[in-house]
């Protein structure tokens, strides 16, 4: 079977998500406010998550027994039957990568299929 995902899509968005610890909370003081104020209290993470369009193909691949889907953790997914993606070959027990992870890897393997 050959799935088909365009590689002209973003297919792991990045994002950057900043806050304050003391203006989150559920009750804010007036101390919190002030250390807030002062600039204390402020975190930031930055990351990136699969897209719509990724996710939407893996939750297939996985519903219709392609696929080993890992929820714990990133890059676990593990191939249970041969398929392609965008015409590289997954072969079973290889590993099924993260939107970020995939694009790389059909990249490499098409670049090195035939060295």
């Amino acid at each position: 079977m050959n799935f088909e995902l365009d590689e002209s899509l973003e297919w792991h968005p990045h994002y950057h998500r900043r806050w304050n610890e003391y203006l989150t909370k559920a009750t804010v003081t007036d101390n919190d406010l002030i250390k807030a104020l002062k600039g204390e209290g402020n975190r930031s993470v930055t990351g990136s998550d699969d897209s719509e369009e990724f996710k939407a193909l893996r939750n297939q691949l996985e519903a219709e027994g392609y696929i080993q889907c890992q929820r714990t953790w990133w890059n676990g997914d593990r191939v249970l039957k041969t398929f392609f993606l965008n015409g590289v070959r997954f072969d079973r027990d290889d590993q099924f990568g993260s939107g970020a992870a995939m694009k790389i890897h059909l990249q490499f393997a098409r670049k090195y299929e035939n060295a």
